[in-house]
């Protein structure tokens, strides 16, 4: 084989275009497939965050609502800590 047909069969290769379409059939879907099964699952306890949130959620309106509504320290008349520590001290 001399040069001109070698310079020949090197300019039909690269004139000829190798047919991709067999090969660009569904590429997103299996690339989306592979990117799924290659994914880790989600931990068990986010799972569980997320299904007992509204739990959570009516456990910090209850205690909100208790806060606001429960009486304070100064409707127990109780007496301060210092009132206290001078009566135990003075015997009265």
């Amino acid at each position: 084989m001399n040069d001109d047909q070698l310079n020949q069969l090197l300019a039909a290769a690269r004139r000829a275009k190798p047919d991709t379409a067999r090969v660009e059939r569904g590429f997103e879907t299996r690339l989306q497939a592979r990117l799924r099964a290659e994914q880790a699952p989600p931990a068990l306890w986010a799972a569980w965050t997320w299904r007992l949130l509204p739990a959570f959620a009516a456990v910090v309106l209850a205690l909100g609502v208790w806060n606001f509504v429960a009486p304070t320290a100064a409707d127990w008349e109780l007496p301060s800590a210092d009132q206290q520590l001078v009566a135990d001290y003075s015997g009265e």
